[in-house]
C-alpha cells in the first residue's frame, strides 16, 4: 500500500482551513506526515468550533502537502499544522471509517479519489500562517527529534545556523550565520 496521504477528522471547516493555510492542531509523527504528498480533509460536525461546513464524515478537501510545522495555535505544545500549497474541492460521503484517532494514513486510490479528476488551486500565500521565527536551543532539539523520529539526545547543536529542510528530498542541511 502506498500511504501517500494524511487523512484527518477535523471540525475546522475549508474556509478557516484555507485561512490559517493548513490542517491543524494535530498530535503526529512529522517525519510520517512529512512523507505524504497530500492531504485529505474528513468533516467532523460532532463540535462546531472550527467552523464546520461540509456534511458529517463527508471529505470535502485534498490539499498538496507543503510542509509539516508546529502549530502556532496557543496551548498547542507538540501539536503541528500540516501546511499545503494548494487545494481541490471534493465531496464524497462517509469517508470516516469510525477510527477514534483523527489522524491516519492512506491512498488516494483506496479512497477512490482520482487525482487526474481533481482541479487545484494555488493557496493564497497571504492567507497562510506565518512561520516562528525564534525558539530556544530545547526546543529545536525537540522539534528535530520528533521530525525526523530520532531520541532527542541524539540531537546535537553545536553552532548558530538557520536549519532548512528540503520537503521534496526530506534532508536536513543548514547555513551557517556569524554574530556581530
Amino acid at each position: 500500500m502506498n500511504n501517500n496521504c494524511v487523512v484527518v477528522l477535523t471540525a475546522r471547516g475549508k474556509t478557516r482551513i484555507l485561512k490559517e493555510g493548513g490542517s491543524q492542531s494535530w498530535r503526529l509523527n512529522a517525519h510520517n506526515a512529512g512523507k505524504c504528498d497530500y492531504l485529505v480533509c474528513v468533516q467532523n460536525r460532532k463540535q462546531s468550533w472550527g467552523e464546520p461546513e461540509a456534511d458529517h464524515h463527508t471529505a470535502f478537501l485534498v490539499g498538496k502537502i507543503s510542509s509539516i510545522s508546529q502549530s502556532q495555535e496557543e496551548d498547542a505544545d507538540g501539536r503541528w499544522i500540516i501546511n499545503i500549497s494548494e487545494y481541490a474541492d471534493i465531496s464524497i460521503p462517509n469517508m470516516w471509517d469510525g477510527n477514534r484517532n483523527p489522524v491516519s494514513y492512506s491512498s488516494l486510490e483506496e479512497m477512490n479519489i482520482d487525482l487526474n479528476e481533481l482541479k487545484f488551486t494555488k493557496l493564497n500565500e497571504d492567507n497562510s500562517s506565518k512561520t516562528l521565527d525564534k525558539i530556544s536551543i530545547p526546543e529545536a532539539k525537540r522539534l528535530l527529534a520528533n521530525y525526523f523520529d530520532v531520541p532527542q539526545e541524539n540531537i546535537s547543536i553545536t553552532s548558530i545556523c538557520k536549519l532548512l529542510i528540503d520537503q521534496k528530498k526530506k534532508k536536513a542541511f543548514h547555513v551557517n550565520e556569524r554574530l556581530f
